[in-house]
This record gives C-alpha cells, structure tokens and sequence, in this order.
C-alpha cells in the first residue's frame, strides 16, 4: 500500500512515452508526482540544501505556467529514467561552462543522492553496474554460466584466438552498439559472428576495447524484467529466424515463446549478481542451449519493458509505481514470478 500522500521525483527526458503509463499509474494510487529533465538546470530547476533555519532541501521547477515546489526529505520514491544534460545556456564561455557542469555534477548528484528513500535506479549504482565486464566477473561470482569472453585492444590478442580455431567467436559491443553519424539517424550495431574480415582488418582492433565472445548454440532466449522482486521472464523464438539467430534485435517483430518460469536456481543466481550490483530494476539477458542451461548474457540497468508489457499485457508500469509510490529501503525477498 502507498502511503499517504507518496511524493515521487521523475527525472527524465521531456519526451519519454515510456514515463507516461506510470505517471498515471501513481496518480491512481494518490501519489504527487514531479516529472522533470535535469536539462532544466540552472534556468529553470533549482536544487537547495540548507542547514539554516532549522535545515531543508528542496526542489523548485518553473515551467513559464505553473511552479512546482519539492521537499527532498518527503521523497518516496526517485525513478532515474533517462534524463539529459544540465544545459548551462550561450551566457558563459566554454571554460566557465565547463567549471559550472563540474560543480553541478557535484552538488546536484550529491543533493540528490543525501535522499533516503527509494531509487530506480541510483545512477551511482546504475553506472558501475553498466560496466560489462563487471557484470561478467559478478555473474561467474554467483555460479552462472557465462560465454568465453576476450576484452582486448591488442590485435594480437584476436589473432591469436583466430588462429587457434577452435571456436566460433562473435563481437559485441560494449555500450550498446548505437553509432551517431553527422546528419544521419542513429544505426545500431548487432552482435555478429565473426568471419574473414576480422581477421583481415584485425589492426583495427587497436582503436578501442573490443569484444569477443565464444558463440553459445541457442535453443531460445529470455528477456528478464526485474522491478524489485517481481520477475518478468519473456522467451524470445529467436531461432525460428535466420535474421534473429545471433541478435534477436536485428528484427523488430519479435518472436516471443510460449511462458517458461526461470527455474530456482536462476532465480537465486540472479538475485545474487543483482544484489552485488544493488539495482532494483533491470532487464537482464540470457541464452538457453538445446541442453536448458541458461547462459548469462548482460544487464541493462534502464532496458526498455513497454514493448512486452503492450505484446503481453504485462503489468510493469504498475509494479514501479508500486515501489516508487511505497517507498523505504529496498531489501530482496522473494521472488514473484509473472506470466503471460
């Protein structure tokens, strides 16, 4: 149950649909919710933290039509969408706007972060836990499964995987795999099997960090949504598709599967690499082998859930308002598992 009168901080992007339904969702259950962009900073947002006067924090947005007012310390819940960058405006020069942004991060994340309620996620958390790498040492960690994994800018490195030939080897990128070109809408880079043109321009491996993983025989995948201890597992049919066999994002359709629930092991395993991680929401990825061994892909500390709530009547966007809106201390308990 909320309790009275829950107050709910949104820091998000103006433009975030995904937002939307569980705005709605609080606003059912009596919440007060402030939606805002952290682009609003300095012109339009003011944080305050004050010892004087018996001490205070708070929150101030001017929009041009109405003023909306914060008290920090009343705070449920803080859902850390996908906000965008302070924007400091054509007054200052490059050099202040530097030292304004550096001062900023500071003193608004550390306003922010001396909040005690609730956080989906805390971006702290939420930064560490989008180190891939990490991600895979915590996994091993807590006895899952994980595919061979060479990280490496040393083109000697790869060549020498390459020619040892003992196994089929796909890249994948570190950050998602989204490329801005000047001019052009943004492409995606899928995970691929790697073939003879790696090892022809294998210098290029020098420019960046570069991964390459053990390809891992797949009988289907699962997209698990994690919102506290509800769990969310999705199977994707990605091998009924040539086009889905190595990414099943490679096709917008998705192929979904019949519900298969994680079995307890899993369940138990992925509290544990989560636990470490102290996220509280994530979607987390995973091969299945003809075998039924559930293979550790990645974590995705703000993966994107209205597709499959909108496919399978999922009901996601209440379970964050339920968390958002009750707020305290988040502790694992046990698991709920949904279907569809």
């Amino acid at each position: 149950m909320a309790r009275e009168r829950s107050q709910v901080l949104i820091l998000t992007q103006d433009f975030d649909p995904t937002v939307d339904p569980v705005v709605r969702s609080l606003d059912e259950r009596g919440a007060r919710v402030v939606r805002v962009d952290l682009s609003h900073f300095p012109r339009r947002l003011t944080l305050t933290a004050s010892d004087f006067d018996g001490g205070h924090r708070r929150l101030r947005h001017r929009d041009g039509r109405i003023d909306r007012e914060l008290d920090l310390d009343a705070l449920s819940g803080v859902w850390y969408r996908r906000p965008t960058s302070f924007d400091f405006g054509d007054e200052m020069t490059e050099a202040e706007r530097e030292f304004a942004r550096n001062e900023a991060l500071i003193g608004v994340g550390g306003i922010l972060r001396s909040t005690g309620c609730l956080w989906i996620n805390r971006p702290d958390l939420d930064a560490v836990a989008d180190l891939k790498p990490y991600q895979l040492t915590l996994a091993r960690q807590a006895g899952m499964r994980v595919p061979r994994t060479l990280l490496t800018n040393d083109p000697d490195e790869v060549a020498r995987l390459l020619d040892r030939g003992e196994h089929r080897l796909v890249h994948k990128s570190l950050s998602g795999g989204v490329i801005h070109y000047p001019g052009a809408s943004p492409s995606g880079l899928f995970t691929t099997v790697v073939g003879a043109e790696t090892r022809e321009h294998v210098e290029r491996v020098r420019h960046t960090v570069c991964q390459f993983q053990e390809y891992v025989e797949k009988a289907y995948e699962v997209r698990l949504t994690v919102i506290g201890d509800t769990y969310f597992p999705v199977t994707i049919d990605s091998q009924s598709d040539d086009r889905t066999r190595v990414d099943w994002r490679a096709e917008p359709e998705i192929r979904y599967g019949d519900y298969r629930p994680l079995p307890d092991r899993v369940v138990e395993r992925t509290q544990a690499l989560l636990d470490g991680l102290g996220l509280v929401y994530a979607a987390v990825d995973f091969i299945v082998t003809p075998d039924g061994e559930h293979v550790f892909l990645e974590v995705n500390t703000d993966g994107q859930f209205m597709w499959m709530q909108n496919d399978l009547g999922l009901p996601m966007t209440d379970r964050i308002a339920d968390l958002l809106a009750e707020g305290g201390a988040f502790r694992r308990g046990e698991v709920e598992q949904v279907g569809y």
